[in-house]
């Protein structure tokens, strides 16, 4: 068995002294030895390589007094992410637990760099909404040897326990709405930090396109940054075609309110001229004029549920890997039907699976209730 590491062989690997790192891995200072940000980073950075474990953070790990769970998020102006954090907040507090929050902003850096500062923390377990998971190898490995409760907000492997959304149903859902009011010009924008995360979403859309027998268009398919301007200037783009979209579909709601005031500018009505349709069901999609159509993820209940998980894992540190898969739902509005005074629901699909191995989801056959 492989002994643990020690703080000599960090320093060895860091290229510094003992009592450099002793300082650092404590966080103490020394009047006498001004260490620099770079030093501390590199010395962090061999602590995480290694799998170092300071002595006070194992005794917290063992105790599980540290009451406080880590949670890494990629942004907090998209409100699908605040209404994760809401259901976190509301179950960790609950139970006596408080949240130690880092924000990546989707750069693969800063959410390494923040990745890092979690596994430095004395810190009970994690909820991580990783972008870059792949390209942190390294940490990744960390965390499993340390052997610390985390959930991991994602689709795609993992060991880890993974709560995530049916989004494939919810897609499937959309586009059959759709194409069932006719429209075989419909415009994808994809504005998302990584091609991989919306991978699920792009599979559908040219899957049902298929299933439909209308060719797919790759001048319909944008890809684009994650803000407002984005979505705007992803729509402009579109609708500028000599043959442009009759629908847009934009993988979240921000991106769907830059796409309403590009349609309105170049002087297009909603949905009669160009029906639009957004995801994550946030309160955004309610304000726009009209009424936005979403896939509604359930993101209050994913934040419940992964900070269940994790305070579950806390007593149970030797069972299988869990993976829970929530429903999501197309919530149809008039931004792709003007036959609908109000608000109408139509059942996506729905499947909740808790299994260590593959998922066997259910749909429900969409129907108007």
């Amino acid at each position: 068995m492989t002994r643990p590491a020690t703080q000599d062989d960090v320093a060895r690997l860091a290229g510094v002294s003992r009592s450099t790192v002793s300082i650092v891995l404590n966080n103490r200072t020394n009047r006498r030895i001004s260490i620099s940000e770079e030093t501390r980073q590199k010395v962090w950075a061999a602590a995480v390589r290694l799998g170092y474990e300071p002595n006070a953070l194992a005794r917290s790990l063992r105790s599980g007094q540290s009451r406080s769970i880590g949670v890494l998020v990629p942004d907090l102006f998209n409100h699908h992410y605040l209404e994760i954090l809401e259901g976190i907040e509301q179950v960790l507090t609950s139970q006596g637990y408080h949240l130690a929050l880092v924000v990546t902003n989707f750069d693969p850096d800063r959410e390494r760099s923040c990745y890092r500062s979690l596994l430095q923390q004395r810190l009970d377990g994690l909820i991580l909404m990783p972008t870059f998971w792949d390209q942190m190898p390294d940490e990744v490995a960390t965390l499993s040897e340390m052997g610390r409760p985390a959930v991991v907000l994602m689709h795609g492997e993992s060991n880890t326990d993974r709560v995530t959304s049916d989004i494939r149903g919810g897609a499937a859902a959309l586009m059959d709405h759709l194409l069932s009011l006719g429209h075989q010009r419909i415009g994808f924008i994809n504005g998302v930090a990584r091609l991989v995360m919306t991978e699920d979403r792009r599979h559908v859309y040219r899957r049902k396109l298929d299933e439909a027998g209308v060719a797919f268009d790759p001048a319909l398919t944008v890809h684009c940054g994650t803000t407002m301007v984005d979505g705007y200037q992803a729509a402009a783009q579109l609708l500028s075609l000599a043959n442009p979209p009759t629908a847009i579909w934009t993988i979240n709601d921000v991106l769907a309110v830059g796409a309403r005031r590009a349609i309105d500018d170049m002087g297009l009505r909603v949905p009669e001229d160009v029906a639009l349709a957004g995801c994550d069901g946030t309160a955004l999609a309610a304000q726009l004029t009209p009424p936005l159509t979403t896939i509604v993820i359930p993101a209050r209940r994913i934040g419940q549920r992964s900070a269940e998980v994790v305070l579950r894992r806390l007593g149970d540190r030797d069972g299988d890997p869990v993976l829970e898969i929530l429903p999501t739902q197309l919530l149809v509005r008039r931004s792709t039907d003007p036959t609908i005074p109000k608000a109408v629901t139509l059942a996506g699909s729905a499947a909740e699976v808790v299994s260590p191995a593959e998922p066997q989801c259910q749909s429900k056959p969409v129907e108007r209730r």
